[in-house]
């Protein structure tokens, strides 16, 4: 049976008058890969953020490893690496030292995780690398499904 990481029920989002999103309903198993393809304002960035819980939800639902974003927010978020538009990193320092200093203000982090994460996202070659040289493209990591944003 796979497990299920991510539950999106009837999504709506409102600014003002404006309806960003409505009814975005989806679920993700461990194992599965979801890309968000649209025009700008499509609502792909929003939809990302209020899974999240960077905006709120005007009506529906978000679970992450069966926690709900809203209620159990530290837990739903526990296991969520992202990056949403803009990274905020060293450009002048590596990758690898980009995440050394992000490792200090975590517990429980050290070179070996570092090193399979490296692993996981298949940038063994460019980790020393300055940050200025690799591309840009929005991508949220939750559990083991990756959702990209270009």
């Amino acid at each position: 049976m796979l497990e299920q990481i991510l539950k999106c029920q009837n999504l709506y989002k409102k600014f003002g008058k404006k309806q960003i999103l409505k009814n975005v309903s989806f679920e993700l198993n461990s194992g599965d890969i979801l890309g968000f393809i649209g025009p700008n304002g499509a609502g792909k960035t929003t939809t990302i953020k209020l899974i999240l819980g960077l905006q709120s939800i005007t009506e529906g639902k978000v679970e992450i490893n069966g926690h709900d974003i809203e209620k159990e927010f530290t837990k739903a978020i526990s296991k969520v690496g992202a990056i949403v538009e803009n990274p905020d990193l060293y450009m002048y320092l590596s990758g690898y030292d980009n995440l050394k200093l992000i490792t200090k203000m975590y517990k429980g982090i050290d070179e070996t995780r570092i090193n399979e994460v490296v692993k996981l996202v298949k940038l063994e070659n460019r980790i020393k690398d300055k940050v200025s040289k690799y591309s840009l493209r929005n991508e949220t990591k939750i559990g083991n499904s990756t959702s990209n944003n270009t």
